[in-house]
């Protein structure tokens, strides 16, 4: 038995020298490691904290409910069938007690006038992609994020600076250009906008993106409220996908703290079953070919004052609740109709709309028609011609044409270019 104690006792010597040794090296691969680490994101490497790699796990519980059905999608994104009444939106602080709607309450009035009514019926064909299978009745598709999409999604909004404006980093420069009109009126405002979009597939490097869109906004420049909504190419925002894609994005706050692209936050509440509003294009222009177009549409409901999304007129997608902005529930104080893109690391901005410059022809560079805005009332008005006023950069590289009112166009423009060097 002495024996045996003295045998244990060496060998637990032994052991705690062990233990120790295994502490200390833990310690120094701690402390090697800074507390940061790296990952890579499309091929560039982004250093996280643990502390930012742990709000991004508590971010992806939040976005990624545990599903009733998962599909695969035909073009690479997986969705996630979620309980319409637990979507990732009600996670949002201000949207705990909201009640969903999952209709509008009103829809708008197209006014007839001497003005509108030679307007033709326009292609009515929804030219969005559309999965073999369908989210179960009271669930809809939540596109499944990860975790790499939350970095490039960060990464975009803190490099979409302003026009023209140099980046920290050396000799990098990280611009944004517009090709498009905006719209405004002293004491106005107004509860939505409309438009037709031709739909392109401009060609993009992995860091820049171009887009064709409409933004309603209101409130200061540091502060503002904003909706936009259009196509997009993005490869930032949809890992590494080049397919044009529909779009949403929202902020509150003049993109400090709150909102987001698409649901890759709390926010947007989505009501139809089949289409997300990040959803591709099934078809896009071709330069002297056959053109495609889109109709997007954003209004303010006037009884429950919620901001729609409808594609084609009447296929509601979902909406923004009221409480998410404390600027817009009287309406938006400015419209903007054009193009909008993003210039790479190196300074070089990509192709906008179809890659080339505005000549008169409705299939050579890209346009908007039938663009209008919706009053208090609910009515669809066209815009006053005095009114607009061109938002254009760039202009060796971005060309912008409004032609005011067309019989067959409504008010209509042709915008954008094959990018350059800009800056």
């Amino acid at each position: 038995m002495a024996a045996c104690v003295g045998f244990c006792r060496n060998g637990s010597v032994m052991a705690s020298k062990r233990v120790i040794n295994l502490l200390i090296l833990l310690v120094v691969t701690v402390l090697s490691l800074d507390f940061t680490y790296h990952v890579v994101v499309e091929g560039a490497r982004s250093s996280l904290s643990v502390q930012e790699d742990l709000e991004l796990e508590r971010q992806l519980k939040i976005l990624n409910k545990p599903p009733i059905k998962t599909i695969h999608t035909e073009w690479g994104d997986i969705h996630d069938c979620i309980d319409v009444h637990k979507q990732p939106a009600f996670d949002h602080p201000l949207l705990k007690n909201h009640k969903i709607q999952m209709k509008p309450s009103s829809v708008s009035k197209r006014v007839r006038d001497e003005t509108s009514s030679a307007i033709t019926k326009r292609h009515k064909t929804l030219n969005l992609r559309t999965p073999v299978e369908g989210c179960p009745k009271g669930t809809v598709p939540i596109r499944r994020t990860r975790k790499e999409d939350l970095i490039r999604a960060k990464s975009l909004s803190l490099k979409t600076i302003q026009s023209g404006s140099k980046a920290n980093a050396p000799n990098e420069y990280v611009s944004i250009y517009n090709a498009g009109l905006d719209y405004s009126s002293k004491g106005e405002t107004f509860y939505g906008a409309t438009a037709y979009i031709n739909v392109y597939n401009p060609n993009v490097t992995q860091d820049q993106y171009s887009s064709a869109e409409i933004a309603l906004k209101s409130g200061p420049d540091d502060l503002y409220n904003q909706i936009k909504f259009g196509w997009t190419v993005n490869p930032q925002l949809y890992g590494g996908d080049k397919s044009t894609r529909a779009f949403i994005y929202w902020t509150s706050d003049g993109a400090h703290s709150t909102g987001c692209y698409n649901t890759l936050c709390p926010g947007f509440v989505q009501v139809h079953e089949t289409y997300t509003p990040s959803t591709p294009f099934a078809n896009t222009s071709t330069f002297g070919g056959t053109q495609y177009e889109a109709q997007y549409t954003v209004y303010l409901d006037r009884e429950k004052k919620q901001w729609w999304l409808v594609y084609q007129g009447n296929i509601n997608v979902g909406y923004w609740p009221n409480e998410l902005f404390p600027l817009f529930t009287a309406g938006a104080e400015y419209i903007y109709w054009g193009g909008h893109v993003k210039a790479g690391g190196d300074g070089i901005s990509p192709q906008m709309g179809s890659g080339h410059l505005p000549d008169g022809y409705y299939d050579h560079a890209c346009y908007f028609a039938e663009m209008q805005y919706k009053t208090e009332s609910g009515e669809l008005l066209n815009p006053q011609e005095k009114k607009m006023d061109g938002n254009q950069q760039c202009e060796k590289f971005y060309g912008l044409k409004y032609y005011g009112f067309q019989k067959d166009k409504g008010h209509s423009f042709l915008f954008g270019g094959p990018g350059g060097k800009c800056a």
